[in-house]
């Protein structure tokens, strides 16, 4: 089934114009993606989604966790995550080839309230997991890329979403998948949490609204938070704050003091060593890097 998906991206890929080695397909939440180069990190927020890799290979790292996927397998995001991810194997030849999909937790209850029984949801585990894909799973993902190209994209992806979100709760990674469509689970209360903090992530991080925001006690919110996201709630505000400053140096929309300053810091040397430390350069580099690209525009 690998060869059916790779031929759609290929196609796909030959038919739209690249940019940044993404092509944002007319279809919403579904991005195709092909570099010919392996690429250093690259540090994003990452939603709840199905990666799969069509060719080549990727690396993400979140925390002290490493994960490896090659073609044929696929990241599930279960969680909103500050991540970092890079293309470990890529060539002119063989270039890396990606299909992104977001996953609805609507969507996902929806059908899970359809099956009986009902697959079982694995507790306090990861936010990130790797699964090699069974052919059912590779087949629809890609009848969605083909479709991309249809001028009815939009009235086929319903079906086809619900048709995925099938075969990812009754195979292989049915209890991963089904602990994103639970909202009693310790993976729905971690992403609770989460939302808070997206929301809050400019103000003094206080743990016990983010443990009431889960309805836990704040020793068990700890234990949980870190469990899901290898991330302790100090380090993933910290993420949030440096991505975002990121995104506006780089959009030239403030300077460096400005940048620290809207997303929460109070001191500018703080700020510059945690942005080195994350990004492996300086706020300034950003915003010449954001500054050459606007002018190349």
């Amino acid at each position: 089934m690998i060869a059916r998906l790779h031929k759609a991206v290929a196609a796909l890929l030959r038919g739209t114009p690249a940019t940044g080695g993404q092509v944002l397909t007319p279809l919403p939440g579904v991005i195709v993606s092909s570099t010919p180069h392996a690429r250093m990190p690259s540090h994003a927020l990452y939603r709840p989604a199905l990666g799969v890799v069509v060719q080549g290979a990727k690396q993400v790292l979140v925390g002290e966790q490493r994960l490896d996927y090659r073609a044929g397998e696929a990241l599930v995001t279960r969680i909103a995550l500050p991540a970092s991810g890079r293309v470990l194997v890529a060539s002119k030849a063989a270039p890396f080839m990606g299909v992104s999909i977001e996953l609805d937790a609507v969507l996902l209850q929806e059908t899970l309230a359809r099956l009986d029984p009902m697959p079982s949801a694995k507790g306090a585990l990861p936010g990130l997991c790797v699964h090699v894909l069974p052919p059912p799973v590779l087949d629809c993902v890609a009848r969605i890329v083909e479709a991309a190209s249809l001028a009815q994209a939009d009235v086929l992806l319903p079906t086809l979403l619900r048709e995925l979100n099938y075969w990812l709760l009754t195979g292989a990674t049915a209890a991963d998948v089904a602990a994103m469509a639970r909202p009693e689970g310790a993976l729905h209360r971690v992403a609770d949490a989460v939302v808070y903090l997206r929301r809050h992530f400019r103000e003094p991080l206080q743990v016990e609204a983010l443990a009431a925001a889960s309805s836990l006690s704040v020793s068990l919110f700890y234990r949980q938070f870190r469990a899901v996201t290898a991330l302790s709630p100090l380090q993933f505000q910290k993420q949030l704050r440096l991505l975002e400053a990121k995104r506006l140096l780089e959009n030239d929309e403030v300077n460096v003091t400005g940048a620290a300053l809207s997303v929460g810091y109070e001191s500018l040397s703080q700020f510059s060593r945690e942005y080195l430390r994350c990004f492996g350069h300086s706020p300034r580099h950003s915003v010449q890097a954001g500054t050459e690209e606007h002018g190349a525009a």
